[in-house]
């Protein structure tokens, strides 16, 4: 089933701690986004990091967090699919049962709802999708479409620049991707966000998760009388003899 987004956003050089690429994409439907207002209704998270790419579907029954490292990714695709033979199909069966009625007005009535409704389920349901698959043969994808209520929409050249994004990031080429900053979020902040997976994170928010720290490379030691490289261990050193410890 297609979802919509509810909010996302990509960086070709973010900074510390955030992510590269983040879409937070929910159930299409009424009822799903008056659940997203309240707090709790079910989402897909695809987010990618430096090293790897973590998808999770969570809501309040629990979550499923799947974490791929770039080193076991194979390939990454996107696509469309437009609607046009069931939009069609629509039209068609208006414009039949108003030329089965017989009366011109008639008609002309069902033609326009044809057209309209015919137009509408097409602009409507357009659908995208984005994801890669696993050097096991495991696929991992989220298909969206257009999204009314939130106002968010992906379009396919943005999806190119998620997939340059990703790709570069897998085969670490430094290759100069361009400034990439784009992205979008509702107006409400609450209706923006991932599911909480208990009743904890309703009431008082999501646990922040701490970035993690690089570690920081030893500074190498010289000895003191002649600058010649040592270890920690030493206790003389072994140019001059200089008695370390």
């Amino acid at each position: 089933m297609a979802l919509v987004i509810k909010s996302w956003s990509v960086k070709s050089n973010p900074v510390a701690g955030e992510p590269y690429i983040k879409v937070i994409a929910r159930e299409s439907g009424f009822w799903s986004f008056v659940f997203s207002l309240l707090g709790i209704d079910a989402t897909t998270t695809m987010q990618v990091s430096s090293t790897r790419i973590e998808f999770e579907q969570g809501s309040l029954s629990g979550f499923i967090r799947r974490l791929t490292p770039f080193a076991h990714i194979s390939s990454t695709f996107y696509g469309r699919h437009k609607p046009w033979k069931t939009a069609l199909g629509f039209f068609g069966f208006c414009t039949a049962i108003g030329g089965a009625i017989g009366n011109g007005w008639a008609f002309l009535l069902f033609l326009l709802v044809g057209i309209i409704g015919g137009g509408l389920y097409y602009f409507l349901n357009r659908e995208l999708m984005i994801g890669f698959n696993e050097d096991s043969g495991t696929s991992a994808l989220i298909t969206f479409k257009r999204s009314v209520i939130e106002g968010q929409e992906i379009d396919e050249a943005q999806l190119q620049k998620i997939i340059s994004v990703i790709e570069n990031l897998i085969k670490s080429q430094g290759i100069d991707v361009g400034h990439i900053d784009i992205g979008g979020a509702p107006t409400s902040a609450r209706a923006a966000k991932a599911a909480p997976t208990t009743f904890k994170e309703i009431i008082q928010g999501p646990t922040a998760v701490a970035p993690v720290a690089k570690p920081v490379a030893a500074q190498p030691s010289t000895c003191p009388k002649c600058s010649t490289a040592i270890t920690a261990d030493d206790l003389f050193c072994g140019s001059c003899g200089y008695k370390l410890k």
